[in-house]
């Protein structure tokens, strides 16, 4: 899938085909942009049958049946999935192609990465790489990155459920960063953009953000008859014996912003290398978790790890300190 970089004006393209061969439009060639994140805890709520802008695509005249369209800052503000529908006319006849484009967070900054490798940005260059190329490379280093981590070191709304364990706090898989709003079997409990809470405590996220937990100490209400004459269950009800607020076997949906503010340092070194190894797959023995060389017939012998990180042992171990162990999250 396509990818634009959040906060940037990057290209997206297409071809038309016409009869299995590449053919200019008659005219213009519109795109519809919608936002199709359908994640329910952005504020204000999204409706994917809307679209957020219609656009004309620029013909390029390298070869025919080529366009691309530069995709408008205000379109890529934050992480989000658009969907693209590419409209014009060949010979009279209308036509259409839907395209997908995820917009991201990298990892590295490509400008970054540029003086970090000592990429050339003259195409005469013997070290030169084109825009293309270090994208690519920053997409496999930050796939990597994640699936080692189990984490994911940007900003994005989604929406995670999760049992209860009878304690006043609940794990989750990803780092909360803002709690939007809080259901327990489909009840809601909070509702922070419209100022609703029916519990009467304020939820916060743990220290570490990798859960949530009840903050006892700001009791929004105290009187019980409030809630008794609102058809709600007090608070203080969980003060009883040794329950805690996350009862245990409730289903909590936790819909909110998730994630980091920014990329950690150790998450950004870790691009750069990866990328290194991108470019340079069979060279950096050192880091490719090589245990054992035999000089005639020039046998290899790897460590099993390699089978379990990303496959560079320096990285690996600057990331270590942010590998998530999976636990039940839905």
């Amino acid at each position: 899938m396509a990818e634009l970089y959040v906060n940037s004006n990057g290209v997206v393209r297409q071809k038309i085909y016409w009869g299995g061969q590449p053919v200019d439009a008659d005219g213009n060639v519109t795109v519809t942009v919608y936002d199709v994140t359908e994640d329910p805890a952005i504020i204000p709520a999204l409706n994917p049958a809307t679209p957020i802008g219609t656009y004309t695509a620029n013909n390029l005249e390298t070869d025919n049946g080529n366009y691309e369209l530069v995709m408008p800052f205000n379109i890529t503000s934050r992480t989000r999935k658009l969907r693209l529908v590419w409209s014009y006319q060949v010979q009279g006849n209308a036509g259409s192609n839907t395209t997908y484009v995820d917009v991201v967070t990298p990892y590295v900054n490509i400008s970054e990465a540029i003086d970090a490798l000592g990429i050339g940005v003259d195409p005469s260059d013997e070290n030169y790489k084109s825009y293309d190329e270090l994208r690519m490379a920053e997409k496999y280093a930050r796939k990597l990155i994640e699936s080692y981590t189990n984490d994911l070191f940007y900003l994005y709304d989604d929406v995670v459920t999760v049992y209860g364990g009878g304690d006043d706090s609940v794990q989750t898989l990803y780092k909360v960063n803002e709690l939007h709003e809080l259901y327990a079997n489909d009840i809601l409990l909070i509702d922070n953009p419209n100022n609703v809470n029916n519990i009467g405590y304020n939820i916060v996220p743990v220290s570490s953000g990798y859960g949530l937990k009840v903050d006892r100490g700001a009791s929004l209400i105290n009187d019980n008859t409030v809630y008794l004459a609102n058809g709600m269950v007090s608070p203080t009800v969980h003060d009883i014996g040794f329950q805690g607020f996350f009862q245990k076997n409730v289903a909590y949906r936790i819909q909110g912003k998730f994630g980091w503010d920014y990329v950690p340092d150790e998450v950004n070194i870790a691009a750069i290398e990866l990328m290194k190894d991108f470019f340079n797959k069979d060279t950096q023995w050192k880091h490719k978790y090589v245990k054992n060389i035999q000089t005639f017939d020039w046998q290899f012998e790897f460590d099993p790890q390699v089978y379990n990180g990303t496959g560079n042992f320096f990285v690996d171990n600057i990331l270590s300190g942010y590998v998530i162990k999976q636990m039940l999250v839905i």
